[in-house]
């Protein structure tokens, strides 16, 4: 036990030598997505008639680059989702809207003042509001309890970016984005959030 403490603390104190080195930086995004639902049947059938809507989300967070490329970053921001579904000549669609919680471990390699990244995020989403709508009738469904009102998933991000000077660089990730959590709350569907989208962001380069 004393040896396995001893391996850890020389580990923590070999990190923290390498963060010593590290960039800092603080970031704003904005992201335009493609947002649908992952749909399972009680039967265990998956459906695809879900059609996407165009939604978008911002974000801001604190980044962190090593020398040796990797990044850790953590995120602050919403988000929406949603889907829409034809059914018996009824129109049904869902607008949804998330605060959501990010913390990404990826890799960097720089070409100069040009970079090429992958980042995997996993997320926590907490639902602010969610409206269903009938044709042309809408219902709050957070208020009878038929959505859950958490999601978490992992978001995997390749991207590319660029140093406009010292102080700061912009950035444009492609995000795919898989939810884990079922959001039905009877148990014998399951619906999950899924996302393809865009980001563009820019990074201040903090001391």
């Amino acid at each position: 036990m004393k040896r396995l403490k001893t391996i850890i603390l020389g580990m923590l104190l070999i990190g923290a030598s390498n963060i010593s080195f590290a960039q800092s930086s603080l970031t704003v995004e904005a992201s335009q997505n493609i947002t649908n639902f992952i749909f399972f049947n009680s039967d265990g059938v998956k459906d695809s008639e879900y059609n996407p809507i165009y939604s978008g989300g911002y974000a801001i967070g604190y980044r962190k680059m090593l020398d040796n490329g990797l990044i850790f970053q953590g995120k602050l921001g919403m988000r929406n989702g949603g889907a829409t579904y034809i059914f018996d000549a009824t129109n049904y669609s869902w607008n949804l809207k998330y605060a959501e919680v990010r913390l990404g471990l990826g890799y960097n390699y720089s070409f100069g003042k040009i970079g090429a990244h992958l980042i995997a995020q996993p997320y926590m989403g907490f639902l602010l509001k969610a409206n269903q709508r009938l044709n042309n009738e809408n219902f709050d469904i957070t208020k009878d309890g038929s959505i859950n009102t958490k999601d978490f998933g992992a978001i995997v991000s390749p991207g590319a970016n660029f140093s406009v000077s010292d102080n700061i660089s912009v950035y444009l990730d492609i995000n795919y984005m898989i939810g884990l959590a079922n959001l039905e709350t009877d148990g014998a569907q399951i619906s999950k959030n899924s996302l393809m989208g865009a980001t563009l962001g820019v990074a201040f380069t903090i001391e």
